[in-house]
């Protein structure tokens, strides 16, 4: 048996363990909020989905069989669609426990600053890699994404959370994506993004990571929002 097959579903179900298990901690009691979660994590999925398949495609990235058990759905490994469920539900289970045990912290316009800095930045990195297909892409959306969040009001009180659960689940990240590079299971195009690696780990996916987190946290915290409305 070559269980070098087994190293990126072993690395989804290493990384799900210990957040589903707390999921039933009496304290954090995550699961009583998985209604809202399975829609925070279905609809990016769709989003991500449809992006992985259409950049496959293109060559602009491709996964290595000898590190998948096989399967393809879209030409995309089964492992593939799992990431975006379990990476989602670390996150925004990271995301609840430092709400849960930092509930004093609020909106910080220094936070909010950097955000519209970042969003600056963003929009220049789209220009300036127009020709390279996933940093524009990248960066073109999160130029977009991020500046629908900070024009949505009701979203400030939780910005600094979410930055502070970004910073954290980058942790796990880059051991994830670290090991997944290396190997390499994704190989990306290097005509097709900046060259800049972070290790193994192009630049881009550090912020394909924030994209995907931003939007899983924010239809998260919306339909909870929504919920207290019609109350």
């Amino acid at each position: 048996m070559n269980t070098e097959k087994f190293i990126y579903i072993g690395l989804m179900a290493g990384s799900v363990l210990f957040p589903f298990l707390f999921s039933f901690e009496k304290q954090i009691s995550f699961y009583k909020k998985w209604k809202y979660l399975f829609v925070a994590i279905l609809l990016p999925l769709l989003f991500f989905v449809i992006w992985d398949a259409w950049f496959t495609a293109r060559g602009v990235w491709s996964f290595n069989d000898d590190f998948t058990l096989g399967p393809r759905l879209f030409d995309l490994p089964i492992e593939e669609w799992l990431f975006f469920v379990v990476v989602p539900y670390c996150g925004v289970f990271i995301y609840e426990v430092l709400k849960l045990y930092l509930p004093r912290i609020d909106f910080n316009k220094a936070v909010y600053g950097s955000f519209v800095v970042l969003v600056l930045i963003f929009a220049f990195l789209t220009l300036l890699y127009s020709q390279r297909d996933y940093t524009f892409f990248n960066f073109l959306f999160n130029t977009l994404f991020l500046s629908f969040m900070l024009f949505n009001n009701w979203f400030k009180k939780h910005l600094t959370h979410f930055t502070l659960a970004f910073l954290v689940a980058l942790i796990p990240m880059f051991i994830v994506d670290g090991v997944l590079t290396a190997m390499p299971l994704v190989e990306y195009n290097p005509l097709e993004n900046s060259g800049i690696r972070v290790y193994t780990i192009p630049f881009e996916d550090l912020f394909y990571f924030l994209l995907l987190f931003g939007m899983n946290v924010m239809i998260f915290e919306w339909l909870q929002r929504k919920r207290k409305i019609e109350k």
